[in-house]
């Protein structure tokens, strides 16, 4: 099996705000920001969200759809990479 990065992924959400995407990938952080600057979309699989300060499983969330997102460069602002799987690091 591959290695896992886990990166906080911001993109624009409309005119008032951004949205904080928190998944793997198996691409480094390296990786990941060249295909954002070929204009390549990215994946991020495992999907967390965040709750009060607290890292949950998508599917406590949305137990209909996969962890798993497709990310168009156009509207993300900023890459963040996690020191590890953040539901671990963060206690």
């Amino acid at each position: 099996m591959s290695e896992k990065f886990w990166f906080k992924v911001e993109t624009n959400k409309d005119e008032d705000g951004t949205y904080h995407y928190h998944g793997s990938s198996s691409l480094s952080l390296e990786q990941l920001v060249n295909a954002l600057q070929k204009y390549e979309f990215i994946r991020l699989d495992d999907l967390l969200y965040m709750e009060r300060g607290t890292y949950k499983e998508w599917a406590e969330w949305d137990k209909a759809l996969e962890p798993t997102v497709f990310i168009n460069p156009k509207y993300v602002i900023s890459v963040m990479p996690y020191k590890g799987d953040p539901r671990l690091v963060a206690k």
